[in-house]
């Protein structure tokens, strides 16, 4: 795992989501972290009766143990510690028609989009968040 910051090389990053301008309207970086909420992802399973794999949604992080959607109060509210960085969530992540395929058979499955409208009005087609490195702090312990 590489991380990468504010303080990174420009040329260093060139991964950007296709899909989102989150960073750059931000603070006009494109480095950014997706992240999905393993419980947000099973309480969409069950609304709509079928078991989503939560590697369907791209996500660079899987975080459970939080209650479902609560992932929607980090944006905004100030860094979250992930191992030794702490990140800023930035916003929300749009779902595109791309989560409807099926990771084993590439086959449009299910329009998930619309089932997360459908099931989920409060959230609209939302699941997961961006976040962006705010602070990286390696500690290393030599054995002399």
């Amino acid at each position: 795992l590489r991380m990468v910051s504010a303080e990174s090389k420009a040329s260093e990053h060139t991964h950007q989501f296709g899909n989102t301008k989150s960073g750059v309207r931000n603070n006009n970086d494109t480095r950014t972290i997706h992240i999905i909420n393993g419980e947000t992802v099973r309480q969409v399973s069950d609304a709509i009766g079928m078991e989503i794999d939560p590697l369907r949604f791209r996500a660079n992080i899987i975080v459970d143990g939080f209650p479902a959607w609560s992932e929607f109060d980090w944006v905004g509210a100030g860094p979250v510690q992930v191992g030794q960085a702490q990140l800023a969530c930035i916003s929300r992540t749009v779902r595109c028609a791309g989560i409807s395929t099926d990771l084993k058979t590439s086959k449009h499955d299910v329009d998930l989009p619309a089932l997360l409208d459908k099931h989920f009005p409060e959230h609209g087609p939302y699941l997961g968040i961006y976040a962006q490195v705010a602070t990286f702090n390696l500690l290393a312990s030599y054995c002399i």
